[in-house]
């Protein structure tokens, strides 16, 4: 339910300029096909861009499916915040 508001924001946010972002996913239980298409939407805009997505914080049930999906293969994948900013 949330993944068109996700991709909107991160859409607004690359109209003004952003260009890397770093999505702590921490706070997340599920992700739906529909959060996947998104990622991948934005990740393609991204591209064009010259710009890129990273995640943090993934837990098992997420973890599970960026792994099933090949998402853990596609993208940076940190065990946190800190560790992603070095």
């Amino acid at each position: 339910m949330t993944a068109p508001e996700f991709e909107k924001s991160l859409s607004d946010l690359i109209a003004k300029g952003e260009k890397k972002f770093l999505v702590n996913l921490k706070g997340l239980d599920y992700i739906s096909s529909a959060g996947l298409r998104s990622i991948l939407a934005t990740a393609k805009r991204l591209k064009n861009e010259m710009g890129e997505i990273m995640f943090c914080g993934i837990r098992d049930t997420v973890g599970e499916v960026f792994k099933i999906s090949g998402f853990h293969s596609i993208f940076k994948i940190f065990d946190s915040e800190e560790a992603a900013l070095q």
